[in-house]
């Protein structure tokens, strides 16, 4: 998973901006377990958008969907299912 750091550098090259306060704000829920709803979880994305919207504006939601994709693909999981994936695709194929 990209630090706050990796993940500003990311935004800046997408878009000229770091927003850094929006990624801050993401990765706090690592911090405490207590914030709901979780910024990270794939189903509650339809209600951090609203919230993302409301304390960022409209311009940080697209980078709210770059941070979860670019934690995910960073994910070991992400990473079996994409190579469980290619070599379905590889197997099938061939037959």
């Amino acid at each position: 998973m990209p630090n706050d750091e990796e993940h500003t550098k990311l935004s800046r090259l997408r878009t000229g901006k770091s927003f850094i306060e929006l990624h801050k704000w993401m990765n706090e829920d690592y911090k405490n377990p207590d914030i709901h709803p979780k910024r990270h979880d794939i189903i509650k994305i339809p209600q951090n958008l609203e919230i993302v919207r409301e304390k960022f504006g409209n311009k940080a939601v697209e980078e709210f969907l770059y941070h979860i994709k670019e934690d995910y693909e960073k994910n070991i999981v992400y990473k079996v299912f994409k190579t469980l994936s290619a070599i379905k695709c590889m197997f099938f194929s061939f037959s």
